[in-house]
C-alpha cells in the first residue's frame, strides 16, 4: 500500500511546530527577563547593604591599631615601666639563595647560634621569625647586609629603665607585651588601652596606601603608690644585709600607716624584668604575698594587743615567767637563749621577748577569743592588696587546736602569715587601732588627666585607741630597753619588735635549731606613726637573731626616710623657706642699691 500525505496537513503541522517554538522562545525570553528582574531586586533592594560593603572592600579596608602600652609611674611621676619601639626580624625562606652563608651572617649580627638560624631558613612556607625585638645595633648591622629574603617589622617592647627597682611589684610583660606578673598582669587591660579602628584606602592590587588621619591613641597610665627614692634605699639596705648574711631570701616593706599605700617593696635576690626569663619561676613571684612563714616573736605584738583591748592586762601588769621553764600537758616550753625570767611587767615580756610570759597572756584570752582577735587583725585571710598570687596563710579554727596550740601560737608558731599580712596588721597599731587596706594603685591617668582614683574601703576598728597606744608604748620600750636596741636612730624615736623564728621541717616534723626566720617590725615616728616597716630574712647564716640581722636594716631605712622627707630630729626645728618671697626681697634690695 502506498501512503499519500496531504499538503494541507503538512502545512498545518509546520505552523503548529512554529507556534510551539515561538511560545517556548517567548517563555524563555520572559523567564530570563523575570530572573534578571528578580536578581536585580535582590541585589538592589534585599542585599543592597551587602553589595555596597563588597564594593567598599575593593577600595577600603578596616585597620585596627593597638595603642602603645601605657606607662607605670611612681607616685611622683617617675617612669618605672615604658614601651620602646623595636625591630623584629623575619624571613621568607624560598627567597634566601645561599642559606648556609646567610645563616652565618644573620647569626653573627643577631648574636644567635648559626645552626638555630639555619633550621629556620630551611623551613617550608613563606614566613619564619628569626628574632623578635632585636637591639638597635643588631638591626643596623643586619640591615646593612641587604640579604634578600630578610625583612624587618616594627614592634614595641616593654622596658624598665630602673632595671630591677621595684620589680616584684611591677612584674613584667611577655614577648607580645601582655602582662605576666605584678601590676603589669593585674592591670593588663587598663595598660593595653582601647583598640582603634580606622578606614584605609587600597589600590587596584589591594595594597594599602593611605591611612587618612589616624585618631589619637587611647593611652592609660598607672600611677603607683611606690616612691622611687624610698624603694631605692629599702633595696640598698636589704641587698647589703643579703650579701653579708647569705640568706635564702630577704625583703622589706614600707607602708603608709594611715592610707595603706605601699611606698617600697624590696626583695632579694634581685630580678631584672627586662630579662625575666633568665630567672627561675620561683624568683618571679612577689614572696611578700605568695609565701607565708611562721612569724615568731613579732607575733607577740598582736597577742598582747588583743589581751589589752579585752581588758585582761596592761603594760605594767606583772607576769610570772616561771624561771624559764613552763610545762603544759607534758610539753616543756623554754625561753630563747635559755633565759630564766621570773616575774616582770608585760612591757618587759615584750621588750625581752619572753615566750613563757606571752603564753600566760594568751591563756587569759583563751582559744576562742584569741582566734577571733587574730582573725580581726586579718590573719588567715587575704589582705586584698593589688598583687596577683596572694595566699591566705594559715590560721586554723580554734576548734581544731590541740592542747598546746594556744601557747605555741602566742609566740608565733603553728600559724603562717604572709609578710603583707604582718605589715598590714602592724599598721593597725600605728593607726590607733583602725585597719587599712594595703594597695599599690594610686590612680589611672589618660592624656594627663585622672580618670580613676583609688578609693579605700571603709576602715574597721580592730582594737581601741587606748590599747593601740599602750602597745605602741611597749614597742618604743623594746627599742630603748630590749631586743630592738640596734634599731635606735639618733634623734628619732622608733617603736619596734624583733622576731627570731625557728624553721619547721615538714619531713622530720620538728623545729630545726640552726635555721631561722629573722625579722623586725617598726612604726616610725614612734610618737605619731606615719610608716609601718617590716624587714625579714629567711635563714641568714649564723644564729640570725632578728635584733642583730633585721633591726639594723630597719634602722637604715628609717634614717633614709627621715632624710628624704626632711623630718627634723629631736630638739631641732624644721624651717620651710618661701623662695619666691626671698627672690622678691633680693630684687627689692637690688633696686635700692643696697648690699
Amino acid at each position: 500500500m502506498v501512503w499519500q500525505i496531504d499538503d494541507e496537513m503538512i502545512t498545518q503541522r509546520s505552523i503548529k511546530l512554529k507556534r510551539i517554538r515561538l511560545l517556548v522562545f517567548l517563555v524563555c525570553i520572559f523567564g530570563g527577563f523575570g530572573a534578571v528582574l528578580v536578581r536585580l531586586f535582590t541585589v538592589q533592594v534585599l542585599d543592597y547593604k551587602k553589595y555596597v560593603d563588597y564594593s567598599k572592600n575593593q577600595y577600603y579596608q578596616k585597620v585596627t591599631f593597638s595603642p602603645t602600652r601605657g606607662r607605670i609611674l611612681d607616685r611622683n611621676g617617675g617612669v618605672l615601666a615604658m614601651t620602646v619601639p623595636m625591630k623584629s626580624v623575619f624571613v621568607s625562606p624560598p627567597m634566601i639563595e645561599n642559606k648556609n652563608a646567610a645563616s652565618v651572617q644573620i647569626a653573627k649580627d643577631l648574636n644567635m647560634d648559626a645552626e638555630t638560624v639555619l633550621s629556620k631558613l630551611e623551613r617550608k612556607g613563606h614566613f619564619a621569625w628569626i628574632k623578635r625585638k632585636a637591639g638597635t645595633d643588631e638591626y643596623e648591622a643586619l640591615k646593612s647586609r641587604h640579604i634578600k629574603g630578610v625583612m624587618f617589622v616594627d614592634e614595641d617592647r616593654r622596658f624598665y629603665p630602673l632595671k630591677g627597682l621595684g620589680s616584684r611589684a611591677l612584674g613584667f610583660c611577655g614577648l607580645d607585651n601582655g602582662g605576666l606578673a605584678g601590676l603589669e598582669y593585674l592591670y593588663d587591660k587598663t595598660l593595653a588601652g582601647e583598640q582603634v579602628t580606622i578606614i584605609a584606602q587600597k589600590d587596584a592590587m589591594g595594597k594599602i596606601y593611605g591611612y587618612g588621619d589616624r585618631p589619637p591613641e587611647s593611652n592609660f597610665e598607672i600611677v603607683s603608690t611606690l616612691d622611687t627614692s624610698t624603694q631605692f634605699l629599702a633595696e640598698k639596705a636589704v641587698r647589703t644585709a643579703f650579701d653579708r648574711y647569705k640568706p635564702k631570701a630577704g625583703l622589706a616593706v614600707v607602708m603608709a600607716v594611715h592610707s595603706g599605700e605601699i611606698l617600697a617593696l624590696a626583695e632579694a635576690p634581685e630580678l631584672d624584668p627586662n630579662d625575666y626569663s633568665a630567672y627561675p619561676a620561683s624568683r618571679q613571684k612577689p614572696s611578700v604575698v605568695a609565701q607565708s612563714y611562721e612569724p615568731g616573736s613579732i607575733f607577740k605584738i598582736f597577742v598582747s594587743a588583743s589581751a589589752i583591748d579585752a581588758g585582761l592586762t596592761y603594760p605594767e601588769d606583772k607576769v610570772n615567767c616561771e624561771n624559764g621553764h613552763y610545762t603544759i600537758y607534758d610539753k616543756v616550753f623554754k625561753e630563747a637563749k635559755n633565759e630564766k625570767y621570773k616575774i616582770m611587767p608585760l612591757k618587759d615580756v615584750i621588750a625581752k621577748s619572753s615566750n613563757i610570759g606571752m603564753i600566760k597572756i594568751a591563756q587569759r584570752l583563751g582559744d576562742k577569743r584569741l582566734y577571733e582577735y587574730l582573725r580581726k587583725f586579718g590573719f588567715g585571710a587575704k589582705t586584698g592588696v593589688d598583687l596577683p598570687g596572694e595566699i591566705t596563710g594559715l590560721l586554723r579554727d580554734y576548734k581544731a587546736w590541740s592542747a598546746v596550740s594556744l601557747p605555741s601560737i602566742s609566740f608565733g608558731q603553728e600559724i603562717n602569715a604572709t609578710p603583707m599580712q604582718l605589715v598590714t596588721a602592724l599598721s593597725v597599731v600605728g593607726n590607733e587601732g583602725v585597719s587599712v587596706r594595703p594597695h599599690l594603685l594610686k590612680r589611672v591617668v589618660k592624656n594627663g588627666k585622672t580618670v580613676m582614683e583609688y578609693t579605700s574601703p571603709a576602715s574597721e576598728r580592730i582594737i581601741s585607741k587606748s590599747a593601740a597606744n599602750r602597745v605602741l608604748g611597749m614597742m618604743r620600750y623594746t627599742v630603748t630597753n630590749g631586743t630592738g636596741r640596734l634599731a635606735q636612730t639618733v634623734g628619732y624615736e622608733v617603736a619596734g619588735k624583733t622576731g627570731t623564728a625557728q624553721k619547721f621541717d615538714n619531713a622530720s616534723r620538728m623545729y630545726i635549731s640552726d635555721r631561722f626566720l629573722s625579722s623586725f617590725v617598726a612604726l616610725f615616728p614612734a610618737s605619731k606613726p606615719e610608716y609601718a616597716i617590716l624587714v625579714m630574712f629567711d635563714e641568714p647564716m649564723g644564729m640570725g637573731w632578728g635584733g642583730e640581722v633585721a633591726a639594723p636594716v630597719a634602722k637604715e631605712i628609717i634614717e633614709g626616710i627621715a632624710r628624704l622627707n626632711g623630718m627634723p630630729a629631736q630638739g631641732q626645728k624644721r624651717y620651710d623657706v618661701n623662695w619666691k618671697n626671698v627672690r622678691v626681697a633680693a630684687n627689692d634690695i637690688g633696686r635700692d642699691g643696697n648690699d
